[in-house]
């Protein structure tokens, strides 16, 4: 059974829709990668900030995470466990 997930894809792709209907069919709760980049006044974080913030993500037991950020595939690689592109 999926419990974790990554759903990658081009920007405009549909990755959001298709994890809200994920979401909807599973209950897993979402990640968006993009809430963990930027802050509520439009400014993003370093990179060790959004790292820091992946991490805590990461370590949930279950989640559908929506978004690209290559250079944190590698890390998002060891912990899910089904992938959509």
């Amino acid at each position: 059974m999926m419990k974790r997930v990554l759903v990658l894809g081009c920007p405009g792709s549909g990755k959001s829709t298709f994890s809200r209907k994920l979401n909807q069919k599973t209950a897993l709760p979402i990640c968006y990668l993009d809430r963990l980049l930027w802050n509520s006044d439009k400014t993003t974080v370093s990179r060790d900030v959004f790292n820091q913030r992946l991490a805590k993500e990461l370590q949930k037991p279950t989640w559908i995470m929506d978004g690209n950020y290559s250079f944190s595939l590698p890390m998002r690689l060891l912990r899910c466990d089904t992938i959509f592109c």
